[in-house]
């Protein structure tokens, strides 16, 4: 081997070593991130060094996850390995489906037991006075831009159907597991047919655009869009006064403006998601209880053209007993608003 091709190679490995020492030292020195906001996770933190972890190997384990958590530039590197997977032709990139007209796709798990809740409520308030909003993935809905041959389960009642008669358009984000607020009010028109109650017409609301350079969930996971979404309100109009967390937070109002530079641009709606919201409007219907994930955000707005009180509860975060704590409240209907487990089929 001739010193000159011997030199080169040595210059490659000095080189790489400096640019793993480099890393290294970038690991020590930056403060570990708590939590993600694009991913909407918490991140594993750095492990601490016990033998018996060693031995049985958690330690090894847990060290590999904060390391993929925590490196540095993180978001940088998920960026480039989504775009060198496109380059090879994956449709697939860590569970998010690459679909037509630059679709993000996603399955869909169930944010908590709403089977179980929705037995919990009509044992305590009767069937009539118990509704449901199952939330249908977008890729059960826009069913023509989900990359071939992946099909999304789907529960087919009203609300599905409605929304899969607009399917054509602004009803779901490209880049988040969300619908938009209109293929909210879609969902809500459905349900409120239902109820037999008048909805607030569509072209009634005042619409406006919040901002034009949302990035979401489905962004966030894999750092990879072709085009960013728009926010889009549609504001009912209605007075209300808004408590969030029992007094305890300082947010007031159904939608917060300051947050629409955040990373998380979705919480314009409601805050994103608290343990119980209390709002109150001055409508002569009575006190609706809605139970939901994040979907019900933008929906619940249009609620407000309907009832007095609307006590908003987060399962996920609501950490009293909900049935004993609704025994204290004057309810007189309750609405469960969901996303569904909804999986990818070949």
């Amino acid at each position: 081997m001739s010193q000159r091709k011997i030199k080169k190679e040595m210059t490659i490995c000095a080189a790489f070593l400096l640019f793993l020492c480099g890393m290294w030292a970038a690991d020590l020195l930056q403060e570990d991130r708590l939590y993600s906001e694009w991913e909407k996770r918490m991140l594993v933190q750095k492990p601490k060094w016990k033998l018996n972890a060693v031995l049985d190997g958690s330690y090894e384990h847990t060290y590999e996850e904060w390391l993929t958590d925590q490196f540095p530039a993180r978001d940088q590197w998920v960026s480039m390995k989504t775009r060198c997977e496109i380059l090879l032709g994956k449709k697939e990139i860590d569970g998010i489906y690459l679909g037509k007209d630059d679709f993000l796709f996603s399955e869909n798990t169930a944010t908590a037991d709403w089977d179980r809740m929705e037995a919990l409520m009509t044992e305590q308030y009767g069937k009539e006075k118990v509704s449901r909003i199952h939330v249908p993935a977008a890729g059960a809905v826009l069913t023509e831009k989900v990359p071939y041959p992946v099909k999304f389960s789907v529960k087919k009642d009203a609300v599905w159907e409605n929304l899969y008669s607009h399917r054509d358009e602004y009803i779901y984000y490209r880049t988040d597991h969300h619908w938009t607020m209109r293929g909210a009010w879609y969902a809500y028109e459905a349900w409120a047919e239902e109820r037999g109650i008048i909805p607030v017409p569509l072209e009634s609301v005042k619409k406006s655009v919040q901002k034009e350079n949302f990035l979401g969930t489905h962004y966030g996971r894999i750092h990879y869009a072709k085009q960013q979404d728009v926010i889009e309100l549609y504001d009912p109009g209605i007075i209300c006064s808004v408590v969030y967390d029992l007094g305890e937070s300082q947010r007031s109002g159904l939608y917060q403006d300051d947050l629409l530079e955040s990373e998380d641009a979705y919480r314009f709606f409601l805050d994103g998601n608290h343990p119980v919201i209390q709002i109150r409007t001055n409508q002569e219907k009575g006190h609706l209880v809605v139970l939901k994930d994040s979907f019900a955000n933008c929906l619940i707005p249009f609620l407000t053209a309907h009832y007095r009180d609307i006590t908003v509860l987060d399962p996920r975060y609501f950490r009293a007993d909900i049935p004993s704590w609704l025994e204290q409240q004057r309810v007189t209907e309750v609405l469960i608003i969901s996303q569904d487990s909804v999986h990818a089929v070949y």
